[in-house]
């Protein structure tokens, strides 16, 4: 049987106007790096610009991507939508000429960064994620058991919409970032999404991979983590574990202003440590841009050490070129 090349394709747009004929044969690079949490997904585009032919796209303009596979026997032929993104940064170099072209997520918009004052009191996180999305004008999505978490005050001085979501996952263990003009809201590799639709996990196995790299750290450093708490009614301060009742505990600086809170904020650390016991870095062979983060994977065909864990996608990179294709590089976490 003769075999089938393996052929890249993308697809790009300019404020809806189809640029794909005239970038790709100029592509030098293309490079999306998509993230798990509020940081905005980042596009980079590298384009031969020797003849001055390509014009200078102005900030605020809007790209879309797809990437995939025009054929092959080794990769899922077709193309996956990867969003929208702002143009924030151009520049030009040379000889020869090179115009590349940065951009963010295009939900993250300036208004999402601006500094603000706001108050919550006696509410919910998900009214606190739904008043956000309407400011800014996206839809808000959050899971069930997140939404009815009780608030009973939080503040906001001085900070962006999105340093309080970033803020608030972190506080709560959950996926904060905005997506196809929704403010998502749901727990690190819950398996669905905030919707509550399931994420299935992606196999990878050891033939499909160029080079990986694990590191592991002594997650027995800590048994458990600890904070403390002011107890109004008691006039004294309280502590709060999560982990090992008794052992070694990582101890939380802040003291909480309520037990719930205090509660919120261990179960987070604690979990966010036995996901760091282990780290792993993979690089495809083949660019796999169906992967995304927070989905997890299934490891076959690797050594003990790697096939023996569950693993968590925290940032996936895509990358295409004239002379690699597609290649994808992941980079993963204990789950």
């Amino acid at each position: 049987m003769t075999d089938i090349a393996n052929i890249a394709q993308m697809r790009v747009t300019l404020d809806g106007t189809d640029l794909t004929d005239r970038i790709q044969p100029r592509l030098n690079l293309l490079r999306l790096t998509e993230k798990r949490g509020g940081e905005a997904d980042e596009l980079e585009l590298e384009i031969d610009n020797a003849d001055g032919r390509i014009a200078w796209p102005k900030a605020g303009r809007l790209l879309t991507v797809q990437l995939g596979w025009a054929q092959g026997r080794d990769v899922r032929v077709g193309m996956v939508d990867k969003g929208s993104f702002k143009v924030d940064e151009v520049s030009l170099e040379g000889p020869p000429d090179v115009l590349t072209v940065r951009a963010r997520s295009a939900d993250m918009s300036s208004a999402f960064r601006v500094r603000k004052d706001a108050a919550y009191h006696d509410t919910t996180l998900g009214e606190v994620v739904r008043k956000v999305a309407a400011a800014n004008k996206l839809a808000p999505s959050i899971t069930p058991e997140l939404a009815s978490i009780p608030v009973p005050v939080l503040g906001q001085t001085a900070k962006s919409d999105m340093a309080l979501v970033r803020e608030l996952g972190r506080r709560y263990d959950a996926v904060a970032t905005v997506k196809a003009g929704k403010l998502i809201f749901a727990p690190i590799g819950a398996g669905t999404t905030a919707g509550g639709k399931p994420i299935t996990a992606v196999t990878i196995a050891a033939s499909d991979q160029d080079r990986y790299r694990m590191g592991e750290v002594n997650r027995d450093a800590y048994d458990g983590v600890a904070a403390a708490w002011h107890d109004q009614d008691g006039a004294k301060r309280q502590t709060v574990t999560a982990g090992k009742a008794d052992g070694t505990h990582k101890r939380l600086h802040r003291t909480f202003a309520t037990k719930a809170d205090a509660k919120a904020a261990v179960s987070s650390e604690w979990n966010r440590i036995q996901r760091g016991a282990a780290s792993l870095d993979l690089a495809l062979a083949l660019g796999r841009p169906e992967i995304f983060p927070d989905r997890t994977a299934e490891l076959v065909g690797f050594p003990p050490p790697i096939q023996s864990r569950k693993w968590l996608i925290v940032e996936a990179t895509h990358t295409m070129s004239a002379d690699a294709g597609l290649e994808t590089s992941l980079r993963l976490e204990t789950k």
